[in-house]
C-alpha cells in the first residue's frame, strides 16, 4: 500500500498477513537442555510460533508450519529446576519424528488449540 506523508513522502507501508495473526497465545517457556528459556508461544492460522522474551535468546525462536507438526501432546518434567522443574511439558511432535518441549501454564488449553487446527 502506498501512503503519502503530510510533507509529501511517499512510501510503501507493509501490511501483516491476516492468517498470521496470533489467534491464541500463551506465556510459555521453551525447553533447551538444562535452562527453559521464556517467551510467548503463539499459533496462527498456519504456524505454530514462539518468540522468546529477551532479544539475547534470539536463537531460541521457534516456528513451525502447521502442516510439518505431526501431533501435539504431553510429556514428563525433567526434574531439572532451571528447565521447568518436574512440570508436564507441551510436545510438538514434527514429521521427521523430532520433539519440541514447551513449559506451559495452560497445558490443556494449549493441547486442545494446536489439535484443533491440526485436524483442519
Amino acid at each position: 500500500m502506498r501512503v503519502t506523508r503530510a510533507s509529501g513522502e511517499t512510501f510503501t507501508k507493509l501490511t501483516v498477513m491476516t492468517d498470521e495473526k496470533p489467534q491464541a497465545s500463551w506465556r510459555a517457556a521453551r525447553s533447551m537442555g538444562r535452562l527453559a528459556v521464556p517467551g510467548r508461544l503463539e499459533l496462527t492460522k498456519t504456524h505454530v510460533v514462539f518468540e522468546p522474551k529477551s532479544e539475547r535468546t534470539a536463537g531460541a525462536r521457534f516456528s513451525v508450519a502447521l502442516t510439518f507438526v505431526a501431533g501435539a501432546g504431553r510429556a514428563p518434567g525433567t526434574g531439572k529446576f532451571f528447565s521447568g522443574g518436574k512440570r508436564e511439558r507441551l510436545s510438538l511432535t514434527l514429521g521427521d519424528g523430532s520433539e519440541w518441549l514447551f513449559v506451559i501454564a495452560d497445558l490443556d488449553d494449549a493441547i486442545e488449540k494446536i489439535t484443533a487446527r491440526l485436524k483442519r
